[in-house]
């Protein structure tokens, strides 16, 4: 399991780390709040534990950022405060969990592990920029013209479509796509040109994004 962990005390953050590591739970680290969406936005995640007091941007505001994306990754709070309002506006903001300093490592982690249980329900319908998916009717549709895909490509765009905005690394997409056999790097290859080529038309905004040496991701990447 994989998680990320923005914590701007970094003593707290490397016996966490340590701690959680023991229990089988790899930890990315953010020691601000920056740092934390660079992250969260390239990589793929279990869980996020946030502080609310980072510099840069503050726990809130990264919440508040992740839920406007679309992002659906349980968040658990770390924070001093411990004032209900502060309670009660994480959980307005979309946390999954508030945990008050200090706090004791075993209950994180039993924490972490009852969010990383979660499933996240597949949407009947996605919709991003011009393009639409009805998965009831498995019917996908981009500025009004209707897709055909193939059984593969179906099966990308639905592990796509529940990770975005996140970026899917090749192994997961390797595994969902092709679990009983080593896939070789030509039929991934293929797989992103052809989903692609069907998705993006010229002058279109462009939804499917590789990112080098992380994976793939679906969504409008402001910064092209």
């Amino acid at each position: 399991m994989l998680i990320l962990l923005a914590e701007d005390e970094r003593d707290l953050a490397e016996l966490t780390i340590d701690y959680l590591a023991s229990e089988n739970i790899e930890c990315d680290y953010a020691s601000d709040g920056a740092m934390a969406v660079n992250l969260i936005a390239n990589n793929h995640y279990e869980v996020i534990v946030l502080d609310v007091n980072m510099p840069k941007l503050d726990g809130f505001k990264v919440c508040q950022k992740l839920k406007n994306q679309g992002n659906t990754t349980p968040i658990i709070f770390l924070t001093a405060r411990d004032n209900l309002q502060d309670k009660l506006k994480g959980f307005a903001l979309g946390a999954d969990d508030y945990l008050s300093k200090p706090f004791d490592l075993e209950e994180l982690t039993a924490r972490i592990k009852v969010l990383a249980k979660r499933k996240v329900n597949m949407p009947t319908s996605f919709q991003l920029d011009t393009l639409s998916v009805d998965f009831k009717q498995c019917l996908i549709s981009r500025s009004q013209r209707r897709l055909s895909l193939s059984k593969t490509q179906w099966q990308l765009l639905n592990l796509l479509v529940k990770h975005s905005p996140n970026v899917v690394d090749k192994i997961t997409i390797e595994d969902e796509i092709w679990p009983d056999q080593q896939p070789s790097k030509a039929m991934l290859k293929t797989l992103l040109f052809r989903l692609r080529k069907l998705l993006d038309f010229d002058g279109e905004t462009t939804l499917l994004h590789t990112v080098r040496g992380t994976g793939v991701a679906l969504r409008v990447d402001n910064n092209e």
